[in-house]
This record gives C-alpha cells, sequence and structure tokens, in this order.
C-alpha cells in the first residue's frame, strides 16, 4: 500500500466551499427567520365610514411576540386622534407564515392561503418565523372608529325638595 503524505507545499483545495457558499448566498432570502420588528398600522374611520388617517409605526418584538400590557398600551396611546376619541373596532394580525417548501404553490394560487387573523381578545400577539423576503409584510392593524359626542344630554334632571310644614292657624 502506499501512503500519501502532505508536504509543506500542498494545499488543500477548499474552492468547492466558496463555490457552494457563492450559490447558497442567492438563496438566504427565501429560508425562515425569527421576527423582529413589525409594522403597526392604526387606521382612523370618521362617522361617514371613510378612512381619514394611517398612522404607521414600527415596533420591537420581544421573543417574537407582542405582550398584553405592551397591546393595551398600544391601543389606549392611539386611540385619540385630532383631539378626538376613537373607539377600537377590530385587531388585525398579517403573518406570513409560508413555509419554503410551499412558496411554488403559493405562486401559483394565493388563494388556498390566509395569513390575516382577527384577534378576538385582549392576548399576546406571537408571529411565526417567515421568509426573509416577506419579513417586511408582517403587521399589526388596529382599526378605530370615531366616538360620537353626545350633543344634547336627554337625561332630565330631577329635584327632590324637602317638604315644608304650614301650620293653619285654628279660628275660633
Amino acid at each position: 500500500m502506499s501512503e500519501y503524505k502532505l508536504d509543506e507545499t500542498d494545499e488543500l483545495d477548499d474552492s468547492w466551499i466558496t463555490e457552494v457558499e457563492d450559490e447558497e448566498e442567492d438563496y438566504n432570502s427565501f429560508y425562515k427567520e425569527e421576527n423582529d420588528t413589525v409594522e403597526v398600522v392604526c387606521i382612523y374611520i370618521n362617522n361617514k365610514n371613510e378612512i381619514y388617517y394611517i398612522k404607521k409605526d414600527i415596533i420591537m418584538l420581544e421573543n417574537k411576540t407582542i405582550d398584553k400590557t405592551k397591546l393595551i398600551f398600544l391601543l389606549k396611546n392611539n386611540k385619540i386622534h385630532n383631539e378626538k376619541k376613537h373607539k377600537l373596532i377590530s385587531i388585525l394580525q398579517y403573518n406570513i407564515d409560508l413555509s419554503p417548501e410551499d412558496l411554488g404553490s403559493y405562486l401559483k394560487n394565493q388563494d388556498n392561503f390566509n395569513f390575516l387573523k382577527v384577534k378576538s381578545s385582549l392576548t399576546e400577539v406571537k408571529w411565526e418565523d417567515t421568509i426573509t423576503l416577506f419579513k417586511d409584510l408582517n403587521s399589526l392593524h388596529i382599526i378605530y372608529y370615531e366616538d360620537k359626542k353626545r350633543s344634547c344630554n336627554n337625561t332630565k334632571k330631577i329635584y327632590i325638595r324637602k317638604p315644608t310644614r304650614k301650620s293653619r292657624k285654628k279660628l275660633t
């Protein structure tokens, strides 16, 4: 048997590693990644059912979630706009949690996928990992409706008076 010994002049051919890394770099945007930020969109609707203002912010996520206290803070902090109070109508979470394997079928037929979820309770909002290419599309939509002002008060005030005692003089 012959043994091969490496000399100091011999080099290991590692060029194939860099070729694979270069080819793989083109596909990095198709791998799932953890969400660290999300866009919060507040939509304000007036009494005529028209959207009159949209406010956008980007917030940091902690462990891919917005916890309950932070969500309540967001809701209370944004319910007043233009010195008008608004009431919360809906909270919608848009999270593209598509796996890289399903990307081909998604591109052929988007009708089979639904990434919008209606939040029915004030609990934490968690985002699933997203393909890097779609990370910027993840968002939380908060919809507010202008609170109607009560211009006239229809309650009637009732005053209760203590009865006064009157004495009658007897005539004899």
